[in-house]
């Protein structure tokens, strides 16, 4: 996941190579979707060089606070991307999803070892004490409820995991499990399933969906106001001990 305020598209170029290199001679898989969750802003190169080497969607994080606003009052999380539309016309494109808030799971699902906040796991079997599947379903179809009004088509992916998450895997798969088998034991209207990235969009692509079109950059990038990330590698030389 390279930078893409400040890197030239060389080093972009090499970063994915080496990657995709690694995985195919590891795994012996190729991906066909970027996953780019973090970077402060995003430019117009960087969708131009993964529709070029093949990926079908990118999904990221990281916006302007207020173009997130706009976005998720129009239904506008998700989109075809055309970049540098003037020069190369509709000949590169790249499906792009960007997520809700940031890209951790949902408030009350922080149980891992390096959980904040609630650190209780998912408890389905109501004859114990710590029973508290009901509460956390309720609570997550609220969520579900909500982010419904922001995302155009029936199918919305909730990321479940964080930063150095998943320490304690057998704990995070396992209140997984949990949750889904009890909340689709007593809703429905809405199933929950685990899914990927790849499998996400490959639904979305079965709804035949008429997708909003961007075709500029996402330049500059503010977390709130006044909180630019513009310069954040050469602004305040001194204090960077540079």
């Amino acid at each position: 996941m390279h930078d893409e305020a400040c890197t030239h598209y060389d080093d972009m170029i090499n970063n994915m190579m080496q990657g995709q290199e690694f995985l195919e001679q590891t795994f012996g898989y190729k991906p066909s979707i970027g996953w780019h969750i973090d970077p402060f802003g995003h430019s117009n190169a960087n969708p131009r060089l993964f529709a070029d080497m093949g990926f079908d969607a990118w999904f990221f994080a990281r916006m302007d606070y207020e173009d997130r606003v706009k976005r998720l009052a129009n239904q506008e999380m998700q989109w075809v991307w055309r970049p540098m539309e003037q020069s190369l016309g509709d000949s590169v494109e790249i499906f792009t999803h960007t997520m809700q808030t940031m890209y951790e799971w949902p408030d009350g699902y922080w149980y891992d070892e390096r959980d904040f906040g609630d650190k209780s796991p998912v408890v389905s079997d109501p004859t114990l004490s710590t029973f508290n599947a009901d509460e956390k379903s309720a609570s997550l179809r609220d969520f579900i409820l909500d982010k419904s009004g922001h995302y155009l088509g029936n199918h919305l992916m909730i990321p479940w995991g964080g930063d150095f998450m998943y320490a304690n895997a057998h704990l995070t798969f396992k209140s997984m499990d949990n949750q889904i088998e009890y909340f689709n034991s007593v809703y429905d209207d809405i199933t929950l399933v685990r899914s990927t990235p790849y499998m996400y969009l490959e639904a979305l692509k079965a709804q035949d969906i008429a997708w909003p079109l961007k075709t500029d950059d996402m330049f500059p990038y503010a977390d709130h106001r006044d909180e630019y990330w513009t310069g954040y590698f050469t602004s305040r030389a001194n204090s960077k001990s540079q």
